[in-house]
């Protein structure tokens, strides 16, 4: 009987109730499509590390606290055997769908056709694996990088920064959009040009790649783990946009075995191993198993998970978070306010009723139970707004195609409100709204229910 009563005043004064429950779900519906686009940001920028960092990293025990002052005291020794062992173990054979090396480096490049010479910052790969890395999409998004562009040529070609081509004056060469080459030294220009041909020549294995090719080159140079400096003539594919301005405007990516002979020669070292596991539910699973193997064999090797080792994502994804807090707080007391101002005055015009309610015998829990119910429902019809317009609202932006840049990522992402994909929160929000609602009338509720029943009657 209660819900009867309780919807039948609620149409009585549908104007103020309708408008009570808008309120409602413009407050839910802002916190559906914020979370919506939070949950996005978990699931695409996550998507995005993985297809370049593999959901787990195995370094040489030390190398995350003392590794960047002196990489190669902190090398992987023998690094193919250790992903041969981890590749041939019965339950991580099962998991893990890429195990690839990677070398960071440091050196020199130069362009000897203008004279620019600058610091670079490497990364040595094996492009088929990484660009199989790349088209990871475990939680199912539709998401995936873009390739190398390295596995198209020989060992002896390279992909560099934006910044890096503009430095080196090779933005006309490489045909790059919106890129102006830096000036040209005059005076080089008026002087011979710089040649290290017979330089790289002479390097073990490393002959000049110029003959008839008009692809444009750059020399690097680095030192070998003994100290010794070994250059090389490498080809530049093409020029790639990198997240952090810094390292666009040195970076050099460039095959692993060009990195691997011009730091270590024949040795077979790297920098770490990145493994990437099918399922994303099963990363820590495999991850306690890859410790145990490495353990097992006295391998002075840790695991790690990307985020121990990159913490970008975890702080993109808290502030995100922290911004959701604040942003629900600030509706949460809208809400409260507007349902508080609602049932205040509902009160106020229904004494007469409220006093002839108790004169019939009811007792003031009746009263109580009926403002809430009333709250409760207005709530709900708020809810169910709110749910309802988000659904239609995200899926006209999902098929929009709207594109943003997250710090971690060079290229753009496509923006999705994933609402319904995370049910948990939606049902959550929901319920939220709901139960705000309630508590929001207690206070009002218990006034009313402690009205005097024969001043009711005479105020009336």
């Amino acid at each position: 009987m209660i819900w009867k009563i309780a919807l039948r005043n609620i149409l009585k004064n549908a104007r103020r109730s309708l408008t009570t429950a808008l309120a409602i779900g413009i407050g839910g519906l802002a916190a559906l499509l914020f979370g919506g686009f939070v949950t996005s940001i978990w699931y695409g920028v996550q998507t995005s590390m993985i297809q370049e960092q593999g959901n787990l990293q195995v370094y040489r025990n030390g190398y995350l606290e003392f590794g960047a002052a002196n990489p190669d005291d902190y090398t992987i020794q023998n690094w193919d055997q250790v992903a041969a062992l981890l590749a041939n173990d019965p339950v991580l054979s099962e998991q893990i769908a890429v195990i690839t090396p990677r070398i960071d480096l440091a050196g020199v490049a130069g362009n000897a056709e203008t004279g620019n010479s600058k610091t670079f910052i490497g990364t040595g790969i094996v492009p088929s694996q990484v660009d199989a890395m790349r088209g990871w999409d475990g939680w199912g998004i539709g998401q995936a990088s873009p390739a190398t562009g390295l596995d198209t040529g020989g060992q002896d070609n390279v992909v560099i920064g934006l910044g890096m081509a503009r430095m080196m004056g090779m933005c006309a060469a490489l045909n790059v959009p919106d890129c102006q080459d830096r000036p040209v030294d005059e005076a080089f220009l008026a002087g011979e040009e710089q040649d290290f041909s017979d330089l790289v020549a002479a390097e073990t294995g490393l002959a000049d790649q110029s003959g008839g090719n008009a692809a444009p080159q750059l020399n690097v140079m680095a030192a070998t783990s003994s100290g010794v400096p070994n250059i090389a003539r490498v080809e530049i594919a093409k020029a790639q946009a990198q997240a952090i301005r810094a390292v666009d405007n040195a970076f050099v990516m460039m095959h692993f075995e060009q990195a691997r002979s011009l730091l270590y020669g024949d040795s077979q070292e790297a920098t770490a191993l990145m493994l990437q596991v099918k399922a994303p539910e099963m990363v820590d699973t495999v991850k306690d198993r890859v410790a145990t193997v490495l353990e097992r064999n006295g391998l002075d090797l840790s695991v790690y998970h990307f985020t121990e080792v990159d913490p970008t994502f975890d702080r993109i994804f808290g502030m995100f978070t922290f911004m959701f807090i604040v942003v629900s707080l600030v509706l949460s007391i809208v809400i409260v306010f507007t349902i508080v101002n609602t049932i205040s005055m509902t009160v106020m015009e229904r004494v007469k009723e409220i006093g002839t309610i108790r004169a019939l015998g009811f007792r003031k829990g009746f009263v109580r139970a009926l403002f809430l119910t009333e709250s409760m429902l207005i709530g709900l019809i708020g809810a169910v707004i709110a749910l309802g317009s988000a659904v239609v609202l995200s899926n006209v932006v999902n098929t929009a195609g709207l594109q943003w840049t997250p710090p971690s990522n060079a290229t753009p992402l496509t923006v999705q409100l994933m609402v319904l994909d995370n049910p948990i929160f939606a049902a959550s929000v929901v319920a939220a709204l709901v139960i705000l609602a309630l508590m929001a009338a207690v206070l009002p509720t218990f006034k009313a229910a402690r009205l005097n029943i024969v001043e009711s009657l005479q105020r009336a």
